[in-house]
């Protein structure tokens, strides 16, 4: 991970803890696979809001810049 990615990760969880999504239950980090760097790896929270289908959820790969979406738990890395 590199140091800006740190930075950036560390300022968002202070946010979230401060501001953010314990009242909604949800959590800020996810076990995924990645299809760069394995089956295991850390994926953070970059952003969520409601749409007409539900729960709309960016995730991020902690180590590279892959990302998906997760609709109502329908991610789009199964497509």
């Amino acid at each position: 991970m590199s140091r800006c990615q740190s930075i950036f990760r560390l300022v968002l969880n202070q946010h979230l803890n401060t501001f953010g999504p314990k009242s909604r239950g949800m959590s800020l980090e996810l076990t995924h696979p990645c299809p760069a760097c394995g089956p295991e790896t850390e994926f953070y929270r970059a952003a969520s809001t409601n749409i007409h289908l539900g729960e709309k959820t960016k995730w991020y790969c902690t180590e590279c810049d892959y990302g998906f979406v997760k609709i109502n738990g329908i991610d789009s890395s199964a497509v």
